[in-house]
């Protein structure tokens, strides 16, 4: 089985987000930032969300649900764990690479 990460991106809060999941989160960010993927254009490229699974079709039901959750719910999700919104990439970079 291999790691697949659900991620929420976001511009400048409180902006529009970005739902997804990956097996290569290094990667994905990479064609995020350089414009690869259409959403690129709204400027959505602050990583502030994480979770991992260890299959894709766990991840993929996350993904599912986390669309159809509630803006109001997803702004408290990610608040709980990164009240500032911070850009997550940073300091998780290294261990990704790993």
């Amino acid at each position: 089985m291999s790691e697949h990460i659900v991620y929420i991106l976001s511009g400048a809060q409180p902006g529009p987000i970005f739902i997804n999941s990956t097996p290569d989160l290094l990667r994905r960010m990479t064609q995020h930032r350089g414009g690869k993927i259409k959403q690129s254009q709204f400027r959505i490229d602050r990583l502030v969300y994480v979770e991992r699974y260890d299959c894709a079709f766990k991840a993929d039901a996350r993904v599912r649900a986390l669309k159809s959750a509630s803006r109001e719910w997803l702004d408290a999700l990610v608040t709980s764990h990164n009240a500032a919104w911070d850009d997550l990439l940073p300091s998780r970079a290294a261990r990704l690479a790993a």
